[in-house]
């Protein structure tokens, strides 16, 4: 019998490909300024429909990832196998993205934040909110939009969300050896 693939090297290999996808995609939303400008739209309409993309695209990169390993490891992988890769994917897939947005929006276009807060001040006077309930929600959102903090959330997600969708790619991709061969 072969040695085990490294489910490292392959959870690496697809959470650099994902996350500098995503990364560029993250770009051009800022870039273009394609972001809404109130946040309770950015999940309806087209917002929506890149949210559902989003999920579509890290389904597929997770499962790529399982199929390498299994194909790399005789046509097997083992559910556990399976949920490590992904939650590696993600970790990795998280790191490179937030990376990537950390240095565009602190040495190529730092005015990003100050943008998104501008819109999102705008949009919370157009609610009709008074000033004290603005200037605190904009502390929220300062403190959220921070690049330190937005960079462990991104992260975080990545993980949690390769985890999640993890634990059903493995369900579905694996495939384990027979007891007696």
């Amino acid at each position: 019998m072969d040695q085990t693939p490294s489910t490292a090297r392959i959870a690496l290999k697809w959470g650099i490909i994902s996350g500098i996808i995503t990364g560029i995609i993250s770009i051009g939303y800022q870039a273009f300024n394609l972001m809404p400008d109130d946040p309770m739209k950015a999940n309806m309409g087209m917002g929506l429909l890149a949210n559902f993309l989003q999920i579509g695209f890290t389904v597929l990169v997770l499962v790529m990832a399982t199929r390498e390993f299994r194909s790399w490891n005789e046509g097997y992988i083992t559910y556990g196998q399976g949920v490590g890769i992904t939650a590696l994917t993600g970790a990795v897939w998280g790191v490179v993205s937030a990376g990537i947005i950390l240095i565009y929006t602190q040495f190529i276009d730092n005015s990003a934040q100050e943008r998104t807060l501008r819109a999102l001040r705008n949009a919370y006077e157009e609610r009709g909110m008074n000033d004290e309930q603005i200037d605190t929600a904009m502390r929220f959102v300062t403190m959220m939009t921070n690049p330190g903090f937005s960079f462990v959330m991104t992260i975080f997600t990545g993980v949690v969300v390769g985890t999640l969708l993890g634990l059903i790619v493995a369900a579905v991709v694996k495939k384990d050896r027979p007891m007696f061969s």
